[in-house]
This record gives C-alpha cells, sequence and structure tokens, in this order.
C-alpha cells in the first residue's frame, strides 16, 4: 500500500485491491475543497484509475458531499462503522461450533475465506496480495476459525489497534450459512480480546447487508458513524 498524505488527506494506492485501499480519505477541516480534490484526481489520473474519495461523517470537511455531486460524483458503498463492549459480545454470543484461534492464517482458513470472495470477482492476483498483504498487518492479529466434523466453515480477522479489537475478513463457507457459524467466530473473538484485556469492538457492515446488521444488532453493536466512497463519474 502507497500512500501520501496533503492537509489532512489521505491518499492511497495499491494498484486496484480494494476500495478502502485505493481512495481519498476525507480528513480534517484544514484545506480547501476544490484543491484537495484536484490533487486527488491528479494522483489517481497519473496512476491510471479512477477518483475515489471515501467520505466519513465522523472526519469530512462540511461540504464536501454537495461539492462532489456538483463535480459529477456519485456515491456508493455505504457503510456503517459499528463498536460494542466485547463483555456485552461475548454476553450475546454464543458458540455452537469448535472455535480455534491462530495467529496466522492457515490455508484451510484463506480456502474458506476465498471461497466468499471468489464470488465477487476476484481474480488470482488479489488473491495473492489479500494473502500476504491485507491479512498480514503490521499492527497484532489473531485469526479464528469455527470447524465442524473437521471442516473449517467460518472465518473471522481480529486486529488490535490503541485498546480496540477491530472485526473484518468474516465469511462463512456458502454451504453452510443460517447455521449460526457466524455468530460462533464472533463469541470466540470477544472471548480472546476479553482474555487480551481489550474492553471495545469495532467492524464495519454495508447498508445493503442487512443479515449482517441483524446479526451485529443482536451481539450488541451499535452504530457510531458511516462512510461511503464518491466515484467521478465524469473524468
Amino acid at each position: 500500500l502507497i500512500e501520501e498524505q496533503h492537509e489532512g488527506w489521505r491518499y492511497r494506492w495499491s494498484d486496484g485491491l480494494t476500495r478502502r485501499a485505493n481512495s481519498a480519505l476525507a480528513v480534517g477541516r484544514t484545506g480547501t475543497v476544490d484543491d484537495l480534490v484536484a490533487r486527488a484526481e491528479d494522483y489517481y489520473g497519473l496512476r491510471g484509475a479512477p477518483t475515489l474519495i471515501q467520505v466519513s461523517t465522523a472526519s469530512a470537511p462540511r461540504g464536501l458531499p454537495a461539492y462532489l455531486q456538483s463535480r459529477g460524483y456519485r456515491s456508493t458503498a455505504r457503510t456503517f462503522v459499528q463498536a460494542a463492549a466485547i463483555a456485552d459480545v461475548v454476553e450475546r454470543t454464543e458458540s455452537r461450533f469448535d472455535i480455534e484461534i491462530a495467529a496466522t492464517p492457515s490455508d484451510e482458513w484463506f480456502g474458506t475465506y476465498w471461497s466468499v470472495e471468489a464470488t465477487r470477482g476476484r481474480t488470482d492476483t488479489d488473491m495473492t496480495l489479500y494473502r500476504h498483504v491485507l491479512l498480514a498487518p503490521e499492527l497484532p492479529t489473531v485469526f479464528a476459525a469455527a470447524r465442524r466434523d473437521g471442516k473449517v466453515v467460518g472465518v473471522v480477522q481480529l486486529v488490535v489497534d490503541r485498546g480496540w479489537a477491530g472485526v473484518q475478513c468474516m465469511a462463512t463457507a456458502p454451504s453452510d450459512r443460517r447455521q449460526g457459524v457466524a455468530d460462533s467466530v464472533l463469541n470466540g473473538l470477544a472471548i480472546e480480546a476479553a482474555e487480551r484485556g481489550i474492553g471495545r469492538m469495532y467492524l464495519a457492515v454495508m447498508a445493503t447487508n442487512d443479515a449482517g446488521t441483524a446479526l451485529y444488532a443482536s451481539a450488541g453493536f451499535r452504530a457510531t458513524h458511516d462512510y461511503c466512497y464518491f466515484a467521478d463519474q465524469v473524468n
């Protein structure tokens, strides 16, 4: 991941891996919006990519969404950031499967995760990047897997940052959905986080993911803010 910063904005690039890693994050109240957007357009234009700007209700300058819309940008992928007390998550979830905790993702773990990602049009190049970049952050991380009858049926990753436990890369094998797998791995992660002395947990869920939203609400998560991506429809 390549990142440049200017006036609080973060211009990120990883050659097409994810929206987050190939977008400008609008942060802070300094700088002139039109100059910062123009810089983003130059930054991604030089790389032959469309301009994508991540706009969060927690950090973006006022008036930025309206300004982007006036320039032909359209918003997409609205996502809610949610948080919960880990004690609540432990109490409100339960594991129906054997849960394994590891410091690195096994081939089985990754195979289950990729069985879901592959349905979203990911390529072999994406697979390599996910395995060796996204799943290998510099921050402390653990991987949980739910196993049934010797088979890994669900996985999730936890990243520890400044006293918070971030939940990401949750996936359930397509043939094992609606059987409590996600609830089980979330419970396992929450217990692991509690044993590490962490008190709060957060995650991100897309606004269109009704099943995920319902699961996280039942586990005690509540929205703190939301973000979306504004895509340049003109240039």
